[in-house]
């Protein structure tokens, strides 16, 4: 379980101290949000570290272990990267993306997720460390207990925001963000509502019709939430604990509304406003938006960018999809997920249950995995394009391993960004494999491979890399996630040291 602590404001650096009295402004004034991106382009300029932040991605279809794996040429330092259908690439290919990021991002090999269910519904357990009941993890995601237990959020316009592609189910399947006790998060997945939800009310310049215009709605909107805050306060006393959870977590997203109304926000010469998305056609997976889902991504990406480097938001999530419908552009058939994901015939890389495969297999998988791993890097070519890549933590993901099994074991794992250095990064780590010594294969399609766990089980679960994330963000605790073996959810990773 996750340690509770009283909320902590991070106060305000010498050089933004010495900003707000260059400035002449009132103690009252620089606490509203018209202040922050101007603070943050100042104290950038001084040559200050900048605060952490951190994005949670979500890949779908687990991992083509066979060409993701290091090669027997490779070491934790010297890797390559470019040889021919690797799915990392993206991160060493600068003809496309404007750099190499080999030496920006830690690739991990052999870590497991904690879950105890079908491979799609492990999801949940990427942030959360968590086993799922009833399709709900059994605690907070890390984001949300950085962000908003422990108040690393608490400062900017917008807490956290949580963004997906096709997908606004609120359950493990398709949601990575999770409230106190489980409860799922609402995801964003039309970039217009993103936009709004970023950048509305953000005034470039200090034209005098934006900021009237800008006052205007903020005074509607204040008088809308002063209602609706009454309205939910005395509905709350006739509820059961279960439902005021709910209702609690409605509450907090009031507060943020609260915070992005306190004042309009300002843009300056190294924070742009950026353009307002397009409107696309449709959005979600059912209504048949599969075709609009590439552009969808690269929206979210540039929002996301753009917001983290305004210091409009520290903390969020993306849950990414594939690109399911006839004449997608990676060539694949209609039905990704029964044609590719289920069609994959892997060797049991990193569950010791070794085994020939297909290999015909293997490479329609690879693209869809190096297309999600190219998603990283082109938010990892904005964020440096706008200098918060060294201020950045990464941490993208996927549900399952081997998607034929549902496997939620060696899931695709790599930390990218500066991490303000709190990570050695430019390193391959590769642990050992789940089963020691056994190599027949699991009786149970979604189970890791040992079947005596006594003697072989040798799996290293996320929620040591969550605690590792913890401490990176001076958050001092040991343990994290929810387990049936409560062993398994303390320590950190200690290969990141």
């Amino acid at each position: 379980m996750t340690p509770r602590a009283r909320r902590v404001i991070p106060t305000r650096t010498i050089h933004r101290r010495a900003f707000l009295r260059g400035v002449g402004v009132s103690a009252a004034l620089a606490s509203l949000p018209f202040y922050r991106p101007l603070e943050h382009a100042f104290a950038q300029s001084m040559g200050e570290t900048l605060p952490l932040k951190f994005i949670g991605v979500c890949q779908p279809h687990g991992l083509c272990a066979e060409h993701y794996t290091m090669r027997a040429t490779d070491s934790e330092r010297v890797f390559d990267l470019r040889y021919d259908n690797c799915p990392l690439r993206p991160f060493d290919e600068p003809e496309t993306y404007g750099q190499s990021f080999k030496d920006r991002i830690v690739i991990i090999e052999g870590l497991d997720l904690g879950s105890n269910v079908n491979g799609h519904d492990s999801a949940a357990t990427i942030l959360t460390g968590s086993a799922i009941t009833s399709k709900k993890p059994q605690n907070i995601s890390l984001d949300q207990f950085l962000a908003l237990e422990r108040g690393l959020g608490l400062a900017t316009r917008v807490t956290s925001v949580q963004l997906a592609v096709g997908d606004a189910e609120l359950n493990s399947e398709f949601c990575l963000s999770y409230g106190a006790g489980g409860e799922p998060l609402s995801k964003i997945v039309d970039p217009v509502a993103a936009f709004e939800l970023l950048f509305r009310g953000v005034v470039v310049g200090t034209d005098p019709k934006a900021v009237a215009e800008a006052e205007r709605q903020q005074r509607l909107g204040k008088s809308l939430l002063d209602y609706v805050r009454g309205d939910l306060g005395r509905l709350r006393g006739r509820l059961a604990s279960a439902e005021r959870q709910k209702l609690d977590q409605h509450l907090d997203s009031l507060r943020d509304i609260e915070k992005q109304l306190a004042a309009p926000a300002s843009a300056t010469k190294s924070c742009a406003l950026p353009g307002r998305p397009v409107a696309f056609p449709h959005v979600l997976r059912s209504d048949g938006a599969a075709p609009y889902f590439d552009a969808i991504t690269d929206a979210h990406i540039e929002l996301l960018a753009q917001a983290v480097a305004c210091d409009i938001t520290r903390f969020a999530t993306l849950n990414l999809a594939d690109l399911s419908y006839e004449g997608n552009p990676l060539g694949l058939p209609k039905d990704n997920h029964a044609d590719v994901a289920h069609a994959y015939r892997g060797t049991g890389l990193g569950s010791g249950a070794l085994h020939e495969g297909e290999p015909k297999t293997w490479l329609p998988l690879t693209k869809i995995n190096r297309y999600s791993f190219g998603k990283t890097a082109r938010l990892m070519q904005r964020l440096s394009e706008l200098g918060v890549l060294d201020s950045t933590l990464i941490y993208t993901s996927a549900s399952m391993g081997d998607p034929s099994q549902h496997n939620p074991g060696n899931v695709p794992t790599v930390l990218a960004g500066g991490a303000n250095g709190k990570f050695r990064m430019g390193r391959r780590i590769r642990l050992h494999d789940d089963c020691l010594h056994n190599t027949m294969p699991s009786p149970l399609p979604w189970s890791p491979a040992c079947q005596d766990r006594s003697a072989d089980d040798a799996r290293v679960f996320n929620n040591k890399l969550l605690v590792s994330i913890a401490q990176a963000f001076g958050i001092d605790i040991d343990n994290f996630g929810t387990q049936s073996d409560g062993g398994v959810t303390h320590g950190a990773l200690s290969e990141l040291t």
